[in-house]
């Protein structure tokens, strides 16, 4: 068990190396510093608020799935940081790029790649056209959280999968309850 661990471990950093890439900016790092933005709360909440607003009916559904996915995904995220208190890799990898003015709160689970698969997976299982567009958006946002320092591979890979299991809950619920 604990090779095992140890060997998950050192994957992630060896993966986290290997994305985050190198300690100066670059044109790379400032595109993934803009990009990140669009799984932050400001993005994902207002995205989620005007969706539940200017919906039609064909797209309600999918619009208050996705506002509740992001709301209990949210605190889950939040109870997950209190508990697993892990260090932000730039703060453990040497030799690490990191934006200005990073977090330093605990880096498990990414609450960005949560919020915005919360946020997009409601619609890719109404719509399954739009996956060509919202899951390459998702894993943009994913990668970008690597990208510049604050996040190790297995805290997004969590993010993504709490953020598509809690949506994936509020879909069943939906078509248990409300169809």
């Amino acid at each position: 068990m604990v090779k095992s661990l140890e060997w998950i471990f050192l994957t992630d950093r060896m993966l986290f190396k290997a994305i985050n890439r190198c300690k100066e900016t670059t044109p790379y790092h400032m595109s993934m510093g803009l990009l990140t933005h669009l799984g932050g709360a400001v993005m994902t909440v207002t995205i989620a608020l005007l969706l539940l607003i200017v919906s039609s009916p064909a797209w309600k559904g999918a619009a208050i799935q996705s506002a509740l996915a992001l709301i209990i995904s949210h605190l889950i995220v939040t109870a997950l940081k209190k508990g697993f208190k892990r260090a932000r890799p730039y703060l453990v990898v040497g030799n690490s790029y990191v934006i200005r003015n990073p977090l330093q709160d605990s880096s498990f689970p990414s609450g960005h790649t949560t919020a915005i698969f919360s946020l997009v997976t409601p619609y890719m299982f109404y719509f399954p056209g739009l996956i060509l567009i919202l899951l390459p958006l998702a894993l943009i946002v994913a990668i970008s959280r690597i990208s510049i320092g604050l996040h190790y591979p297995s805290d997004v890979i969590a993010g993504a999968a709490l953020g598509v299991g809690t949506a994936f809950v509020f879909y069943q619920l939906w078509m248990v309850f409300w169809i």
